[in-house]
């Protein structure tokens, strides 16, 4: 794929990978919509991204949670008003609890579920009319290695893009030949400010280390849709967990037990199931 005049709508934007990706796609000449719910925020990106690449239109930003039908289709409809219609759409909005599943409550689940999986699906049914009506589209679906096997102390989390997974697997199946594609991305840990504002339920503690930097995992994904790539598995234990899941998973079952072992906490405060 041409990257340069395509016309990209972002979803979380205003940090992490959906602004790294929104520089990398605006050095290359996209014509971006970058949406978050911090609205200050997308307008200092698209003010750094103006200056940065004069020669690329700046980049709108539109005030957006996805959790919200009408803001979703303000923002879908407004693009379209505004350029004609969407070439490629990258689904990124996320959030993230952390810690033993039994001490996650249901409405967490609910508000993981919300933001990772509704909330995208929510953009792809806004933005397929348009797609059909063109013949032509991208949908990119950030999804996590976490979805390929559940990880320990990412109990929602998992959940919430493993169904984001295979939703975007039954979507391309029943897409093919329209000339619309679905592109999966399976990002490993990345470092970015997800983890400051999750939700922390208690048992359990995050890997120290191991953290891809954003730009490096921004960039893989932009070259992966250049290629035309399918899927993306951004790690080395991700493409060996993708393998091992349906030809192994007992190696599996003892990898996830060792690392439960090891990031286990006793110590942090743990959180009554009943606790509000």
């Amino acid at each position: 794929m041409r990257i340069s005049g395509k016309r990209v709508i972002i979803t979380g934007a205003s940090s992490g990978i959906g602004r790294a990706l929104a520089v990398s796609l605006a050095e290359k000449g996209a014509v971006l919509t970058i949406a978050a719910r911090r609205y200050d925020r997308l307008e200092d990106i698209a003010g750094e991204i103006a200056a940065q690449f004069p020669d690329t239109p700046a980049p709108v930003a539109v005030q957006c949670d996805v959790t919200i039908a009408d803001d979703v289709s303000t923002l879908i409809g407004g693009t379209v008003e505004r350029l004609g219609s969407v070439d490629m759409l990258i689904n990124n909005a996320g959030i993230s609890i952390y810690g033993e599943t039994r001490l996650t409550r249901a409405e967490d689940f609910r508000s993981v579920m919300s933001v990772n999986f509704f909330g995208a699906v929510q953009c792809m049914l806004e933005v397929l009319p348009f797609m059909r009506r063109q013949d032509s589209g991208l949908i990119v679906n950030i999804a996590s290695v976490a979805g390929l096997h559940g990880i320990p102390f990412l109990g929602a989390y998992s959940a919430s893009k493993a169904a984001l997974i295979a939703t975007s697997q039954s979507l391309r199946t029943e897409l093919a030949g329209s000339g619309i594609r679905v592109m999966i991305v399976y990002p490993g840990y990345t470092d970015t400010e997800i983890f400051e504002r999750e939700v922390m339920v208690g048992g359990g503690k995050r890997p120290s280390a191991g953290y891809a930097p954003v730009d490096e995992v921004a960039e893989a994904i932009v070259h992966a849709i250049e290629r035309g790539s399918r899927d993306l598995i951004m790690t080395r234990r991700g493409k060996i967990l993708s393998i091992l899941r349906g030809a192994a998973p007992a190696i599996v079952e003892r990898a996830m037990r060792k690392i439960a072992s090891e990031l286990r906490d006793p110590d942090e405060p743990r959180r009554d199931p009943g606790e509000s």
